[in-house]
């Protein structure tokens, strides 16, 4: 009986002392159980973060579940529950299986549950994802700002000549008690240091920062002039000094270019184009919008 009562005495200690409230966001709390499933998320997801330190991992983890809260939050305040039925995020699922090497989405619940992560789990995160990119579609669309005329006529000039970038971002921004200059230099010195990837997954704010700030080959006519004209100026693996944007600054890493002349559709070049920068905007709307919505919250470290 005296041992049994240790063992069960033992074992509830053991939780008890495991699962403690970390920080509160608000009324919101985040435990030492809330951030080890987060993090056996990111590592899941993103093979790259092994490379991470397990402060570094930490970091991330705590300002994607902060973010999270305060999302959800703000969702909960049109809505009274967050559920969306599943076919509607088969694309992004889908996505994920892709990135992760799997072809379905049978295939991806496996891996999951070989991670002790729950299916469920992923489904709430990009549930509270969609919803959030809904408000941000309802309160911006309006003042997206698309010049359909200057893309036709940039694409129409190229001809049939067509160039593109691979290209990474890492997008940040300042607090009023940060210099632009000494933010440069550390996310700079961790660029050097811990490569492009990893230093994007801890200080991007851009959704592309949860693929280490990939964004893939994108067409010069998606790109913006002032942009333009620093990618051109960068060697293969070089990046940028950060560039203003609205909301912030962003840092571009050039990783390969192509240039080839090929037949294009003009239609569905210029649905490419509009389609990139509407992304981007909206992207920028929602960190401001985010970011004006933090000041409305406490986040306390217990």
């Amino acid at each position: 009986i005296l041992i049994t009562l240790f063992f069960y005495f033992s074992t509830n200690n053991l939780v008890a002392t495991e699962n403690k409230i970390l920080f509160k966001v608000n009324n919101e709390i985040i435990t030492t159980v809330d951030i080890k499933n987060e993090i056996k998320y990111l590592n899941a997801i993103n093979k790259n973060t092994n490379n991470l330190s397990k402060e570094q991992l930490l970091e991330i983890a705590k300002k994607s579940l902060i973010n999270e809260k305060i999302k959800k939050n703000k969702i909960l305040s049109f809505i009274k529950k967050i559920e969306i039925e599943e076919k509607f995020l088969d694309p992004i699922i889908l996505g994920i299986a892709s990135q992760n090497n799997l072809n379905n989405k049978d295939e991806l619940k496996k891996y999951l549950e070989m991670n002790n992560i729950q299916y469920s789990y992923m489904l709430n995160k990009l549930s509270i994802n969609a919803f959030w990119n809904q408000i941000i579609i309802d309160n911006f669309s309006s003042k997206i700002v698309i010049d359909k005329k200057k893309i036709k006529e940039k694409i129409i000039k190229k001809k049939n000549f067509v160039k593109t970038f691979n290209l990474s971002e890492i997008v940040f921004d300042i607090n009023n008690d940060e210099n632009l200059k000494k933010k440069f230099s550390l996310i700079k010195t961790k660029i050097l240091n811990e490569g492009f990837y990893n230093t994007a997954l801890q200080y991007s704010i851009s959704n592309s920062s949860t693929k280490g700030g990939e964004i893939g080959w994108i067409s010069e006519n998606s790109l913006n002039k002032k942009l333009l004209n620093e990618i051109n100026k960068l060697k293969l693996n070089e990046f940028t000094k950060p560039i203003v944007i609205p909301g912030g600054f962003i840092i571009i890493k050039l990783h390969e270019i192509k240039s080839e002349e090929k037949e294009i559709d003009l239609n569905k070049e210029i649905e490419k184009v509009v389609k990139f920068q509407t992304n981007q905007q909206l992207n920028t709307f929602s960190n401001i919008f985010l970011k004006k919505i933090m000041k409305d919250y406490t986040i306390e470290q217990l």
